[in-house]
């Protein structure tokens, strides 16, 4: 049920750039012992560490919260591919922003009212936010019965989410409900924050020196070359590649004849 259209992280490259990032900063949290430490709380905004309102977001907590986040993150890989990587880092990096701010504004109005919270460590807005954004704009592939009851294929999904807010008991409830927040004010488009990107500068300097060490090349297209094209009556054929058609499904086209023709007129490239 973890197919996503193409296998690993092909056209998915800012998300395995996040994945390993947050794999990294937890791995050495967790060498250093200083996971506990990146925790958000009313003291830290007291003693000016206003770092710890980003920083807090690519810790998690502990080996079960990462193992279950990098799962539903690489799950998500989908909603890259259907935007293209340019846009998602930008929602990624939109929706961290929203997500720590409101989170921020939490625990300063429960201190007002003299109640004591503690925001967990770990990208659960950012995560919240997109598994919204997942269930909104990502079709179902497929439905199946078991004893009677309808399970689609993102079923799954939804139980790994289960199981990563449960990992931290209810402490990161706060955070669940302020992604989702984030992501229905993200899909309103509340203040055009969807047409949001980085200058080209950054954008430059991105795809220069980070995306070619992050980048999956593309699978080999099935094309079947014509070796002689000087023959007459020849046609050059090409046969629709599989996970292309798959990823046109995962991405809301049905209609599997119309795909694989769209495929055949453009050379088994989905992006003409």
């Amino acid at each position: 049920m973890l197919a996503s259209g193409f296998k690993g992280f092909t056209n998915a490259s800012v998300t395995k750039l996040f994945m390993v990032a947050f794999s990294v900063h937890t791995f050495l949290s967790s060498i250093m012992d200083t996971r506990h430490t990146h925790h958000l709380q009313y003291t830290n905004l007291e003693r000016h560490q206003y770092h710890k309102i980003i920083t807090k977001n690519s810790v998690f907590s502990n080996s079960g919260s990462l193992l279950f986040g990098l799962l539903l993150l690489y799950q998500f890989r989908i909603l890259e591919r259907q935007r293209g990587s340019s846009k998602f880092i930008c929602y990624i990096i939109t929706i961290g922003i929203l997500s720590s701010t409101f989170e921020t504004l939490y625990i300063i109005i429960t201190n007002s009212l003299n109640i004591k919270t503690i925001i967990p460590s770990g990208p659960y807005g950012i995560i919240a936010s997109t598994l919204y954004l997942y269930y909104k704009t990502v079709p179902v592939s497929f439905t199946m019965k078991v004893l009677g009851i309808t399970f689609s294929d993102k079923f799954f999904s939804y139980l790994l989410a289960f199981q990563l807010y449960l990992s931290e008991s209810i402490s990161t409830l706060p955070s669940l409900v302020i992604g989702i927040i984030s992501g229905i004010l993200y899909n309103l488009n509340i203040l055009g924050i969807k047409s949001w990107r980085f200058p080209i500068l950054i954008r430059s300097f991105f795809k220069k020196y980070i995306a070619p060490i992050v980048d999956t090349k593309k699978p080999r297209s099935l094309s079947i070359p014509t070796q002689n094209t000087n023959v007459p009556y020849r046609a050059q054929t090409t046969t629709p590649n599989e996970e292309y058609i798959k990823l046109l499904k995962d991405m809301g086209f049905k209609n599997e004849e119309r795909i694989k023709r769209a495929l055949i007129q453009s050379n088994n490239d989905p992006t003409r």
